[in-house]
């Protein structure tokens, strides 16, 4: 390149740029373009997106667990307790999750509620049938631990610790027109299971509990008259109301809940709507 003295260019200078710069406009105006648009492309395309994961899912549920009738109250006068029955109820329920669920650094996320009822089915004996059973009476807590992602986000792995209702059964058999229901919550845990709940999830709590029964007035009065054990809640397909009706299950009542304290009124519980 020649300049002049004082360091301008020359004629001869500037016409070797413009020549340089034709070939480069020569080459943008053919392959060049198609480098640029891929380069452009490339420049547009997202980066890897995190995975969401619900923070509220609903999933089939059958209930299990066992009763027996404490001797010398009012659903049982005999002086003996009953043998322990096996009561079973299906139906759909939703686990609510914190909004920290999305954060991918969380190994911790709290479960803040679990809603909805279960209809009575054999093996339940006859004389309870029809009756709806849920924890919709208080949620008192529960967490997902030892959280494991992938390389979105997802969670793939965790254990449930500690996740705690309280429970009401009500039969509308005029056998058996009583409501049941645990002043404390019972705690269920699971490992290894995914978000959502995967076909086949066995959450269990093994430890015994009480049944009150509700007399409609105040719950310090209402007598232990059940002792209950070996409850779990296994994820299954969600049921159908016409698999329902095919088991006899009509005229189920739903209750509307509102939480007031932990020891909610047991006339609330056995009211009827």
């Amino acid at each position: 390149m020649r300049t002049s003295g004082s360091g301008i260019m020359t004629v001869g200078s500037l016409a070797g740029h413009v020549g340089m710069a034709g070939r480069i406009r020569s080459l943008l105006g053919g392959a060049g373009r198609g480098w640029m648009l891929g380069v452009a492309l490339l420049l547009g395309l997202p980066a890897a997106v995190v995975q969401a994961d619900q923070t509220s899912f609903t999933v089939g549920i059958q209930a299990d667990f066992e009763f027996k009738l404490l001797g010398n109250t009012m659903l049982n006068p005999g002086k003996d307790d009953t043998p322990f029955m096996a009561f079973r109820a299906i139906g759909n329920l939703t686990f609510d999750l914190a909004a920290s669920i999305d954060d991918p650094s969380a190994t911790t996320v709290a479960f803040t509620d679990v809603k909805g009822v279960l209809q009575g089915v054999p093996p339940s004996p006859g004389n309870t049938l029809p009756f709806t059973l849920s924890p919709n009476l208080e949620f008192l807590g529960g967490e997902l631990t030892n959280i494991q992602r992938d390389g979105t986000g997802h969670v793939v792995s965790a254990d449930v610790t500690d996740l705690e209702m309280r429970w009401y059964m009500t039969s509308t058999n005029p056998a058996f027109p009583v409501t049941l229901y645990t002043k404390v919550g019972l705690p269920f845990g699971a490992t290894n299971v995914s978000v959502p709940f995967a076909y086949g999830t066995l959450l269990a709590g093994p430890e015994p509990f009480d049944g009150y029964l509700a007399l409609g007035g105040d719950p310090a009065n209402d007598p232990l008259v059940a002792v209950g054990r070996n409850r779990t809640l296994t994820v299954i397909p969600e049921p159908s109301s016409l698999t329902l009706l095919g088991l006899g299950l009509t005229g189920a009542t739903f209750f509307a809940r509102r939480r007031t304290g932990r020891h909610a009124p047991a006339d609330r519980i056995g009211r009827r709507r």
